[in-house]
């Protein structure tokens, strides 16, 4: 019952080029690019630069919207292994209770489900957002994730973010897991930001693999 009428309460429409029924329709998904980073020896697989509408759909989904999140969940799960054991970058509490969901782990169980994988969500992150900081400060930041106490770690998995900035959230992500025994075989994330572009305060960003 709710499926039928919450098109009618809840309208949505493509953030590219308006097409009702959907947050993101295949025409606009298909004009994203993959690509590949070396991110100091993680092999990490962005399914799009962030710009235009996948950029859009991202800020979208931060806001709360969960009308993108299956399509975003879409566009990066031709970059995951089928069978893989996805773990989720989480975001704070407080985030999480703002939008009404944690990104990183809706993302991760889509992808898992599409790929015939399993999602464990074994991290849990403290600290403030990490938006606006500079590659040193992020760095600074390297401990802000650890392993739920008593979770069961596998012994290796898939990390999953939602943008690749400076790499810092990534690595502090894969340290945390690594310290519980777990072999971090790569990374998946929607969107990073193209080489050259600086952070808001002078961090620097990756180059392309």
């Amino acid at each position: 019952m709710w499926a039928a009428i919450r098109p009618w309460l809840f309208p949505i429409w493509c953030i590219g080029c308006g097409e009702p029924g959907v947050g993101l329709c295949a025409a606009c998904a298909a004009m994203t690019q993959p690509v590949a980073v070396n991110l100091d020896g993680l092999a990490v697989g962005a399914a799009s630069d962030y710009e235009g509408v996948v950029r859009a759909a991202i800020l979208a989904m931060k806001r709360g919207e969960r009308a993108y999140l299956d399509p975003l969940a879409e566009l990066v799960a031709p970059l995951v292994a089928p069978g893989s054991v996805m773990i989720p970058v989480t975001t704070t509490r407080p985030r999480a209770a703002q939008r009404g969901f944690d990104q990183g782990r809706e993302l991760a169980h889509r992808v898992a489900a599409i790929r015939s994988g399993t999602c464990d969500d074994v991290l849990i992150k403290h600290g403030a957002a990490q938006r606006g900081r500079g590659r040193s400060e992020r760095l600074e930041a390297a401990s802000r994730f650890a392993v739920r106490r008593g979770a069961l770690v596998p012994s290796s998995a898939v990390l999953l973010d939602d943008v690749l900035t400076t790499g810092a959230t990534l690595h502090a992500a894969a340290a945390a897991l690594a310290a519980a025994g777990c072999s971090v075989e790569g990374a998946v994330v929607v969107a990073r930001t193209p080489p050259g572009r600086e952070t808001p305060r002078g961090g620097r960003w990756l180059v392309e693999a």
